[in-house]
């Protein structure tokens, strides 16, 4: 999920980290190294709100293969 999140721009970069931690690097810069469990929460919520913008079409997806509805 952390890979369509940069792909669709809603994040710049992550990347794993030892001891089972992420780096996830936000537009502001921000840098934010998080355990497993703490990435995936904010994965999710990060998701949650990119679909919601999606759903609200406020943003266009640029997922390969999906076309936006009129």
């Amino acid at each position: 999920m952390l890979d369509v999140l940069v792909y669709e721009n809603v994040l710049v970069a992550w990347r794993r980290m030892p001891l089972g931690h992420y780096m996830i690097v936000t537009h502001e810069g921000e840098e934010l190294s998080l355990s497993r469990q703490q990435a995936e929460m904010w994965t999710q919520g990060a998701f949650a709100v990119y679909l919601a913008l999606v759903d609200q079409r406020r943003i266009t997806p640029r997922i390969p293969g999906d076309s936006p509805t009129n």
